[in-house]
């Protein structure tokens, strides 16, 4: 596209006086200025586009999703938000009866905390609205799975199947029958690896899905937290010219050996479509209390969470990937996990120059902070889950929240920030993300903020989606910014998120979207 876009508000992410016109040419950003007139003189044959006093910001990246696993969900069962578990069940029948006896019912966003009342799901209860047919639902979190008995006797966990290291299966008192809560991926996977796959052209149709709504929330990029068939797709639909995203996609921990022996190394492929590194988990979830803690859940003797992987091996994997010029991206939770990560890093070196992140890092020992800093580590959070998870937080943790999800703290501490989303778990909207950091209150809400001496200006907020995600990614140069010389990545806004009052935020609707030079959403515009 070859375009003025004049008569805007426009916040560049860089130290400017603002400009109120951009000019694209071809997939690049040209020019910044005011003069509509000398810009059309300059570039006479673009095409002017009054943006009618409209607010744009750079193109809005998310660096933490499952992009993948969210788009093949989007024909499943959704139960984020349905108020009590007797409407939940509801749910699930009706979504039973709309498709073929010979397929699982497969869904997500459950949570016995945002049930009322407070309800831990069974497989008798699944059985009695799903019937001889599997089921099996991830929980809001994703750390844990409520399955049927269909589906655990196809798995083969009955009262003698052994506990996984790094998962558990909750079992009855007395009988030791699996109840159908299954936690952690070694303790759902023998579940997950049954359920059947949407055929290759639904998965491409529910891909368009997913970018449509995408489009519409000013997203032009993501980080790719998916597995291995992810990474198969996102190629194939590169190959085609139809990813339509700038893709930074990390690898499962499991495949270190493999994208060892290829070759494979951070930075690889091009503007589209480009390898971060590894992904490991270290800990599960605050809401399965699998997150690994320093000292026990409240209300627990000696609930201390889940080590997903031991202490050593998790070190190993670090230095290992760091001498192949891999970046981690290390899921921590809970501030023995985080403190663990640090040490790993500490060991390993090179968190600069490899842009090495910890995923989460939902709570963190004061002391751990000045360390954090001294790796070059980069925070990748996810502002959202804040106002999410404030009850469990107090809940679980108690007094030990004022350390949870600390935005200003680190970043005062000049400790890299990414933000993002972990879409699923919470929805692929940016403008939600920057609305929680800004606002430390839930979607909407006014007052009962949530430890306020965290929150985040609005500029700051919007660096975490734009800027702090192109460093996180590596691509600082030509990435993040409404720069000359940077890629035509643009959201266009109907209101000005940095005037209008911070708890207004999420009424904010984006007007268009602009990705590599051309519109791919317009609304209002």
């Amino acid at each position: 596209m070859n375009a003025i876009l004049f008569n805007g508000q426009i916040y560049p992410q860089v130290r400017i006086a603002r400009p109120s016109l951009v000019v694209i040419t071809g997939n690049r950003i040209t020019e910044l200025g005011n003069d509509v007139k000398a810009a059309n003189k300059k570039f006479p044959r673009h095409r002017l586009i009054n943006l009618q006093g409209r607010t744009v910001i750079p193109g809005l990246v998310d660096s933490h999703t499952h992009l993948y696993f969210w788009a093949i969900s989007l024909g499943t069962v959704h139960l984020d938000g349905v108020p009590t578990f007797a409407q939940a069940l509801q749910k699930i029948k009706a979504h039973a009866r709309k498709n073929p006896k010979d397929k699982w019912i497969v869904g997500d966003g459950w949570s016995p905390d945002r049930w009322e009342p407070h309800h831990l799901p069974t497989a008798a209860e699944l059985d009695s609205v799903t019937g001889d047919r599997p089921a099996a639902l991830f929980s809001k979190d994703q750390h844990m799975v409520w399955a049927n008995s269909k589906a655990l006797q196809l798995a083969g966990i009955d009262e003698n199947y052994p506990d996984p290291e790094g998962g558990w299966i909750d079992r009855e008192d007395h009988t030791r029958k699996p109840t159908g809560i299954l936690r952690e991926i070694p303790g759902y996977f023998p579940v997950f690896k049954l359920i059947n796959r949407p055929r290759p052209e639904q998965v491409v149709g529910l891909w368009r899905k997913a970018v449509r709504i995408a489009y519409r929330r000013g997203v032009t990029g993501f980080h790719s937290m998916d597995g291995p068939e992810a990474m198969d797709f996102y190629s194939m639909m590169h190959e085609r010219g139809r990813l339509g995203f700038r893709v930074h996609y990390y690898y499962p921990s499991a495949m270190l050996d493999e994208i060892i022996d290829r070759s494979i190394k951070s930075g690889d492929g091009d503007d589209t479509l480009r390898i971060g590194g590894i992904k490991i988990f270290t800990d599960g979830s605050l809401g399965a209390q699998t997150a690994l803690m320093k000292k026990p859940y409240r209300g627990t003797k000696n609930r201390l969470g889940v080590e997903t992987i031991r202490t050593a091996e998790l070190h190993r994997l670090i230095i290992k990937a760091t001498r192949h010029n891999l970046a981690c991206a290390i899921h921590a939770i809970g501030d023995r996990a985080v403190a663990n990560v640090i040490d790993g890093f500490i060991k390993a070196g090179r968190g600069r120059e490899l842009r090495h992140r910890i995923e989460h890092l939902q709570i963190i020992s004061p002391g751990d902070i000045p360390r954090l800093k001294k790796t070059g580590v980069i925070a990748s959070m996810q502002p959202s889950h804040c106002p999410s998870d404030r009850e469990l937080v107090a809940a679980y943790w108690g007094a030990r929240g004022r350390h949870a999800f600390k935005f200003k703290t680190l970043l005062g501490q000049k400790i890299p920030l990414a933000f993002g989303s972990d879409c699923p778990i919470e929805p692929l909207d940016p403008l939600a993300g920057i609305c929680a950091a800004v606002n430390r209150t839930g979607y909407g809400e006014r007052g009962g903020r949530f430890y306020p001496e965290e929150r985040l200006t609005v500029a700051r907020a919007l660096a975490g989606f734009t800027t702090g995600a192109a460093y996180a990614a590596g691509r600082e140069d030509f990435s993040g910014k409404i720069a000359p010389g940077y890629q035509a990545d643009l959201a266009i806004l109907d209101d000005n998120i940095f005037t209008m009052p911070p708890a207004d935020i999420y009424r904010t609707q984006v007007a268009a979207t602009i990705f590599d030079g051309k519109f791919v959403f317009r609304g209002t515009l």
